[in-house]
């Protein structure tokens, strides 16, 4: 009984100081570049790090202490201009299986403008084998020409006084470390600055244009598209807010641009993000993205799964029917499954289910009545019409008209086209 009661109380000890993740796997870092006209430049650079990957240090009485040490080196061509060195606790825990915050922090340091490397190394204060370390270059900037600061991605903001990193402008801005955005928000805010207009185009009015475009195709959605007219003046700041509740998943730039009278550009910045959204995804480099855990196309065998991507063919756009034919043999079933999908989700978010076993209803029905001896009905003329639009309203049959072949007629009064522009 005392054996086995030691044991467990050893056992108890050791427990806290086993790690779900490591820093290396749960730490994001976000460094961005500023300007001080006729001082120089500063780079901000916030980290964000999972406790649950920290070591946990029993302390008294009864609870485990964690923490980071954080360094930041700015340097150029191996002369380092500035950094900083210091030490971050996370409040002490009393409960080791409830870890379920991280450790925030936002430096501002100072340097001439010049190009820069900037390293940031995150260690582990009870454990120096668990680090993570994060590199980032930045140009230094182009005074003879119209310049944009780095987007910095926000993910909080209020008015404030303080006189903190956290605070610019009137207004403390927490910044968003990582750049993937989940169906749980709904919104995109960033802030950023514009220099040179008061020295290049003291009198002239300036156009700033803020949209999101396809990281792929790089064409602007026009339900993501604010602009904003611009007074000349040494620095211009802006600090937008966009909805992407209806921003479909995918990769994305969030693009900043600074236009003059005459709509030539000057200036742009932007900054890459992705977004998942519980809905279909914008491409297929992001059907990845797609879960089809408990969907009808989970358990559809290869065969199957070639047979449906055929027959969707009629209700397929351009572009989609170019990836249809790119799905060979040698592509991951699965990939085909999330694209089968994902098809029927671009056409009913609410009900792909529904969606797809009516069109199945159609290829039944269209096999049935148009098939040839050597063409399953959905492969033929009338059927891929059939597929296409739907069942005419009306059809007028010909068989016997003098001089002419036996011929159908079939009238539409709406085309029920469902095909992604």
């Amino acid at each position: 009984m005392h054996k086995r009661l030691l044991l467990y109380v050893i056992l108890c000890g050791i427990l806290p100081t086993l790690q779900a993740q490591r820093l290396s796997e749960n730490t994001t870092v976000r460094s961005v570049l500023f300007q001080l006209p006729g001082e120089g430049s500063y780079i901000e650079t916030a980290f964000m790090a999972g406790a649950n990957a920290l070591h946990h240090e029993p302390v008294k009485p009864r609870g485990f202490d964690a923490g980071v040490e954080v360094e930041i080196v700015i340097s150029d061509a191996g002369k380092v201009l500035n950094f900083d060195k210091y030490m971050l606790h996370a409040p002490v825990i009393y409960d080791t299986n409830k870890v379920d915050f991280s450790i925030f922090d936002q430096k501002r340091l100072f340097i001439t403008n010049a190009s820069v490397s900037v390293e940031v190394t995150i260690r582990d204060i009870y454990d120096s084998t668990n680090v993570f370390t994060h590199t980032e270059a930045f140009l230094a900037f182009d005074n003879t020409s119209v310049q944009i600061s780095d987007l910095q991605l926000i993910d909080t903001y209020k008015r404030s006084t303080a006189n903190d990193d956290f605070t610019r402008n009137g207004y403390r801005m927490e910044p968003y470390t990582i750049n993937f955005y989940p169906s749980t928000r709904n919104n995109i805010i960033f802030y950023g600055e514009i220099y040179n207009t008061a020295s290049l185009f003291p009198d002239e009015p300036l156009l700033a244009q803020y949209t999101i475009r396809d990281a792929y195709t790089d064409k602007v959605n026009t339900n993501f598209y604010k602009y904003g007219k611009l007074t000349s003046a040494p620095v211009i700041s802006f600090l937008q807010e966009m909805d992407i509740s209806d921003l479909p998943g995918g990769n994305y730039n969030l693009v900043v641009e600074v236009r003059n009278k005459q709509n030539e550009l000057l200036a742009t910045k932007k900054v890459f993000f992705q977004r998942a959204n519980g809905g279909p995804v914008n491409a297929w480099e992001n059907v990845q993205m797609i879960d089809i855990h408990d969907t009808f196309v989970s358990e559809y065998t290869p065969e199957q799964l070639d047979y449906y991507l055929d027959v969707i063919r009629p209700r397929a756009s351009n572009t989609e029917t170019n990836i249809i034919e790119s799905l060979s043999d040698r592509v991951d079933p699965v990939m085909k499954q999330k694209f089968l999908f994902n098809f029927w989700l671009q056409r009913d978010s609410i009900d792909p289910y529904a969606a797809w076993l009516a069109y199945l209803d159609l290829v039944k029905h269209a096999n049935e009545a148009f098939k040839t001896p050597s063409r399953a009905g959905y492969k033929t003329d009338r059927g891929r019409v059939y597929l296409e639009y739907g069942p005419p309203y009306d059809v007028v049959t010909s068989v016997y008209e003098s001089g002419a072949y036996p011929y159908e007629i079939w009238f539409y009064n709406t085309c029920r086209i469902n095909k992604p522009i």
